[in-house]
């Protein structure tokens, strides 16, 4: 397919009726979450993934299991549905041209060709003159030695596809030696891009509708342990012109999208107040999963709404939150006491919902649930949720006092 005919609307379906069947590509936590939304409005959900351990598997009405590039089980699956939505971008552009072709797809090809290539996304957005960091394509060494002098200071050298959690980046600056870090991208395409004097990060949630409604979550701010998604929370002291700007500006690119479904944009906003898209994640984020315990409709129900061709609803918070990662690194040595963290907290009105995501096999760095702490006020939220954490974290796994800082320090994040 060609990039001049990407940006189409899908505008003319009717909604789904009670009972018809959604296909859900990927099996993860986000995929699970999708499923029980589904089924909360009457619709049926056929998981397709590679392992029956996945947890989206678990509460599938059906499942496929095999593996992207099976062409026999792909066409089984959308044989089956009735539309088709995904929880992952990294799906082969084949497979998803194929089920496109026999199927609607939502959000549509034309989402997620261009944001899982990085050097596309950038494009797409630079045309359509959305602020984003300076960047250039880089193919080569020589279009890397090139790169550099032309955005002449420190820089990022990001891997255009296949990055995730930081991996595919490396940290550029005058002193860097550009052939060995070419060697170690082997070849992939990349694109360079400026490094910016970071006020802080941010994302926003949008769902869009096939009447051109949009809903918008945030912002929510975002915070990093090497890479990784770790504290957000929805802040309500960002400079509302930077909220404005941010709002407006994820309109404008689900627009431009013609979105039916739910995506999130990553901004960065630099110390000077730019407010600058780092990233699109065609898909519901990490980052919104406070969305699920504090918000009258999660990103989760706006999705289903959206893929069953219904109008998104308005949401609105209904208190405070903030969410930490619970990593696989948690049960290194045992298992997590988590009533014991719930006592650490028990002195403030705050309440914790701890969701786990039944994965079998815990491993360091791997997602394996997540902690949502609601409470009355933003600040004691933030810090019940650190403590938390920092409780399950004790290595002694007993009662601890720690003084809590927050928030920790800001890196560059990736898509979660």
């Amino acid at each position: 397919m060609s990039d001049e005919n990407l940006m189409s609307n899908d505008s003319s379906s009717r909604p789904l009726e009670k009972g018809d069947l959604i296909g859900l590509l990927g099996g993860g936590q986000l995929g699970m979450y999708f499923t029980q939304s589904a089924q909360k409005l009457g619709y049926r959900v056929c998981c397709y993934c590679q392992s029956p351990q996945e947890p989206a598997v678990r509460f599938a009405d059906e499942s496929v299991i095999a593996p992207f590039d099976d062409a026999d089980a792909i066409q089984k699956f959308v044989n089956l549905c009735d539309v088709v939505t995904y929880e992952f971008e990294s799906i082969p552009p084949g497979t998803l041209e194929a089920i496109s072709n026999s199927c609607l797809l939502r959000p549509s090809l034309e989402i997620i060709h261009t944001t899982q290539n990085r050097a596309k996304e950038k494009t797409f957005l630079r045309s359509n003159q959305i602020p984003t960091a300076n960047f250039a394509i880089v193919n080569s060494l020589a279009d890397l030695q090139s790169a550099v002098a032309e955005l002449a200071g420190d820089s990022v050298l990001k891997t255009a596809s296949g990055g995730y959690d930081g991996k595919g980046q490396w940290s550029l600056t005058s002193e860097s030696d550009l052939a060995a870090i070419w060697e170690a991208t082997k070849g992939r395409s990349c694109t360079l891009e400026s490094r910016i004097d970071l006020a802080f990060e941010c994302s926003m949630i949008v769902a869009g509708d096939i009447a051109g409604n949009r809903t918008v979550i945030g912002p929510i701010q975002n915070f990093h342990r090497n890479h990784i998604l770790d504290l957000s929370y929805v802040d309500h002291d960002i400079d509302p012109i930077a909220v404005e700007t941010a709002t407006v500006i994820s309109k404008q690119v689900a627009d431009h999208f013609g979105l039916v479904g739910t995506i999130c944009i990553e901004f960065f906003v630099s110390k000077t107040g730019d407010v600058l898209v780092n990233e699109i994640a065609p898909r519901p984020h990490n980052s919104g999963h406070l969305t699920i315990d504090a918000f009258s409709k999660s990103q989760f129900d706006l999705q289903a709404q959206a893929v069953a061709g219904l109008e998104v609803d308005p949401t609105t918070e209904i208190r405070p939150a903030a969410m930490v990662n619970l990593l696989g690194d948690l049960w290194a040595n045992r298992d997590p006491n988590f009533e014991l963290a719930e006592q650490a907290i028990k002195r403030s009105t705050s309440s914790v919902h701890v969701r786990l995501y039944g994965k079998p096999v815990a491993r360091p760095g791997r997602k394996m649930g997540h902690v949502t702490v609601v409470g009355d006020d933003q600040q004691q939220a933030i810090k019940d949720a650190v403590l938390y954490r920092a409780q399950l974290e004790s290595s002694t796994g007993e009662a601890i006092e720690v003084s809590v800082q927050y928030p920790p320090q800001a890196n560059v994040g990736s898509k979660n």
